[in-house]
Parts: C-alpha cells; sequence; structure tokens
C-alpha cells in the first residue's frame, strides 16, 4: 500500500511538474518538487527505500526532459539513499533538517548537472550559472521544503497508521 501511495504521489508530482510548475517559474527557474519529495521520503522511510523512490522520480525525468536515459535515475537513486541514510532516529518534527538537507541536495544536484550536461560540452561559465541556475533554483526549491516534508510526513504517518 504504501508502495503504491508513494508511486502515485511521484507521478501525480510528474504531472504537476510538466504542466502547472512551469507556470511559477522565477528568474526562469521552477521549484524542483521531485528532489523533495524524494529527500522527505528519504529521511522519514531510510537509505534502500528513499533510492527505490529516487530512481523511479529519476527515471520519470530521464524519460520526458533528459538526453540521456538514467543520468537523473541515477542520481536521484543516489541523493534518496544519501538522504536517508544517516537519518533514522531523528525527531521527524524537526523542520530545520529537511531545509538543510534539501539545501545540500539542490546544490549537489545542480553542480552535478552543471558539471556532466554543460561542463563537458564546453559551456563551462560556472560563475554566470551559479548566479542564473543553480543559486535561484536552490532557493525556490528550499522555500517549498517544509510544506512538502510535512505533506510527505502526514502521509506516511496515515498509511503507518493503517498498516499497523
Amino acid at each position: 500500500m504504501r508502495a503504491a501511495i508513494f508511486v502515485a504521489i511521484i507521478i501525480l508530482n510528474f504531472i504537476l511538474q510538466a504542466t502547472v510548475f512551469s507556470y511559477i517559474e522565477i528568474f526562469q527557474v521552477a521549484p524542483n518538487t521531485a528532489l523533495l519529495i524524494v529527500v522527505s521520503y528519504a529521511m522519514l522511510r531510510g537509505d534502500v527505500e528513499g533510492a527505490l523512490l529516487g530512481f523511479l522520480a529519476g527515471i520519470l525525468i530521464d524519460i520526458m526532459f533528459g538526453s540521456v536515459i538514467g543520468f537523473y535515475a541515477l542520481l536521484y537513486a543516489l541523493i534518496g539513499f544519501l538522504s536517508g541514510k544517516p537519518f533514522k532516529d531523528f525527531v521527524r518534527e524537526n523542520y530545520l533538517l529537511p531545509i538543510a538537507l534539501t539545501i545540500a541536495a539542490a546544490l549537489a544536484l545542480e553542480i552535478v548537472t552543471f558539471i556532466i550536461l554543460f561542463a563537458f560540452r564546453g559551456n563551462a561559465d560556472f560563475t554566470h550559472n551559479l548566479r542564473t541556475r543553480i543559486v535561484p533554483a536552490t532557493i525556490y526549491t528550499a522555500m517549498l521544503s517544509v510544506p512538502i516534508y510535512i505533506l510527505i510526513y502526514r502521509v506516511n504517518k496515515f498509511i503507518e497508521r493503517k498498516t499497523l
């Protein structure tokens, strides 16, 4: 039941990301809600489930937007795994940790994406990309980290009560 609900959340998020969220861009940057869902879910459910959900979210992004199948799947799976690894016994109502982890994950995702997809093509103006893409995307994503974390936390809590 948990897997079906979170697969549905990822698919719904993917549909919203491809349609609605493209209209709420700020400085030509949309929030990365897939990253937020993966980080939040990994913090609540652990590294293996976080990696699986990250892989699913990444493969959907690869299929629709990516130039190489598997690039985002690998990145999101790695982020899901690393986000869930050290947080087995944290206070789940602590909202500062999801913000900090989201900022770290968004920065890592944007920098690795820049290095792999742009720097190897010869578009290596890192400072321009830092100002126009990496920092705005990280800030915009971090602004939504608490509401998304609360939503994922409540869905997870509801599922845990229903399965007991």
